[in-house]
């Protein structure tokens, strides 16, 4: 069967190299990806100025459980992204030459493949996560409230990949400002049952750090239903034929997961280095971890617009590859990073100049803000480089060369991992340098990811590669 096609399709799902098309599909994204991040800064604000009346617990302790456990979390929803991502890129290939019929089909069967992996993710982490926390946590505190958490917080795993799932739908079919409704919906929630939950109020019961966990599921649940209501009910889609658990394909489903897989292994290790990165730093120290979990949140603000931007890279390049416009590849790239830069240095350089003022929004804790400050800046220069990094790894994901990109990622992490366990193990040296690691990941990510796609050796792949799916 050919692919549908009309000229009212070709203007909508073929981009063009502009800085007005990248500002156009970004800019919602941008906006998906900030709301989520304000659950993030309310959770730790709300636990940062929380006093538990259990006195087993302290707000250095909640803010060190959150932190790991939440990190945790972060790896297994980054299993479902590299899912995502890859199906993503197949998508945004299909949209490049019009093909709706398999842009549905892919659709339809990568929902089968989320359900499938978040269940297994499910299964395995109900017994993984207190075995690793057992044996990772020096403080017995830390341990209950980490272990207490997750058991609660995966529960919301099968909704935020299937959500993931939906906005790489939006994104392939240039619809990208349909994301911003189920992130704004899911904010609300998060934000007010966080209120209700862990403070106890209006007649809801004071559950603490538990409260933060189950006001995250809650939030993620409602995520799900208004995604999957625009999509159900929008006009926009009627074209797609999308057809939930019905003809089910396994043998596509088979190719979507082997395309995935460098994806899934090397967000997993990355994401995961990242939690053994928090394991260590629990080592130095209460006020160290607690701390950690503040910087953790600079990330979620400066890098906005990087992550954003990154991922509009991923779907352009896809889609210019799609229309063999091969030569527009590498001028879209640099379009993309110096938008990227411009904001995240813009936006860090206020962080940078008055880390006291930022720190004391998230906290009242006296010793977490003044261990902060030094490290709070290494973070804000670290997400500089974070933001040409990303966009260039970004691209050479939208090439298609998953393998290529999980070989980066892995020589990345080693590198970084090896840093942390020297300087933080083994010199026990203060919190600056331990978080001087996120410059050692980034630089080297950059310098892989940008010699691949500026020496042009990209374009031997594509050729060896016409046909993905």
């Amino acid at each position: 069967m050919p692919p549908l096609k009309s000229m009212s399709q070709t203007n909508q799902l073929q981009i063009t190299n502009s800085y007005r098309n990248i500002i156009q599909l970004a800019l919602p994204i941008a906006i998906a990806i900030l709301i989520p991040q304000l659950n993030i800064l309310t959770n730790t604000l709300f636990l940062g100025n929380y006093t538990p009346l259990n006195a087993t617990f302290t707000t250095q302790d909640l803010l060190s459980a959150t932190g790991i456990a939440g990190i945790y979390y972060l790896t297994l929803s980054m299993i479902g992204y590299g899912l995502s991502s890859g199906i993503l890129m197949l998508m945004s290939r299909s949209a490049g030459s019009n093909d709706l019929g398999q842009i549905g089909k892919i659709f339809s069967n990568g929902l089968v493949l989320s359900l499938l992996l978040s269940g297994v993710l499910m299964f395995a982490s109900w017994f993984l996560a207190p075995f690793l926390f057992e044996h990772a946590i020096s403080n017995e505190s830390v341990k209950m409230g980490a272990i207490s958490f997750i058991r609660i917080r995966i529960w919301g795993l099968p909704f935020i990949i299937v959500c993931q799932l939906s906005n790489s739908f939006f994104l392939a079919t240039s619809n990208s400002q349909k994301i911003i409704y189920g992130s704004f919906a899911q904010t609300l929630a998060n934000i007010l049952f966080d209120y209700l939950l862990i403070f106890g109020l209006f007649s809801f019961p004071e559950m603490g750090l538990n409260g933060s966990a189950v006001a995250s599921v809650i939030s993620e649940v409602v995520y799900m239903i208004v995604a999957y209501i625009i999509l159900q009910k929008s006009k926009d889609f009627a074209k797609y034929p999308i057809r939930y658990f019905l003809n089910i394909d396994w043998v596509l489903i088979r190719k979507m997961f082997i395309k995935s897989s460098p994806l899934i292994i090397q967000y997993f290790l990355s994401i995961g280095a990242w939690e053994v990165f928090f394991i260590f730093v629990e080592h130095l120290g209460k006020v160290e971890s607690a701390t950690s979990q503040l910087l953790r949140t600079v990330f979620g603000v400066v890098g906005i617009a990087a992550w954003a931007l990154g991922s509009t890279s991923n779907s352009m390049v896809s889609n210019l590859i799609g229309q063999q416009k091969l030569d527009e590849v590498v001028p879209l790239v640099k379009k993309v990073i110096l938008i990227s830069f411009s904001i995240a240095f813009f936006l860090g350089i206020f962080i940078l100049l008055f880390p006291v003022a930022f720190l004391q929004l998230l906290t009242h804790d006296p010793q977490i803000i003044e261990a902060g400050v030094m490290p709070l800046r290494i973070v804000v220069l670290a997400t500089w480089t974070l933001s040409v990094s990303t966009v260039f790894f970004n691209s050479v994901l939208g090439i298609g060369n998953t393998r290529m990109v999980m070989y980066f990622e892995m020589i990345a992490i080693l590198l970084y991992l090896l840093y942390s366990f020297i300087v933080i193990e083994q010199w026990r040296l203060p919190l600056a340098y331990a978080w001087a690691s996120e410059f050692v990941y980034w630089f080297s990510l950059l310098s892989m990811c940008a010699y691949y796609l500026l020496s042009g050796r990209w374009k031997h792949y594509i050729a060896r590669t016409r046909t993905l799916v």
